[in-house]
């Protein structure tokens, strides 16, 4: 099941929640029970495994445009 970053409009909460992909829609902030939240994209998760959140999966050259090497 993938998961997903979203971030609540309105008390400004980041969550991670694993959810299929056609129960999206039905996500609420854990916080406050909003359903005012956006998708963040910053990071990909496959199989459990994560990249883009810090992690030296950089595959060579300039890093400038890599998430992953900070």
């Amino acid at each position: 099941m993938p998961t997903y970053d979203f971030k609540c409009k309105d008390c400004d909460k980041d969550f991670t929640v694993q959810v299929s992909i056609k129960d999206k829609s039905k996500v609420v902030c854990p916080q406050c029970g909003s359903k005012e939240i956006s998708q963040r994209f910053n990071r990909l998760n496959i199989g459990g495994i994560s990249a883009g959140g810090g992690g030296s999966s950089c595959s060579g050259g300039s890093c400038s445009s890599c998430s992953g090497c900070h």
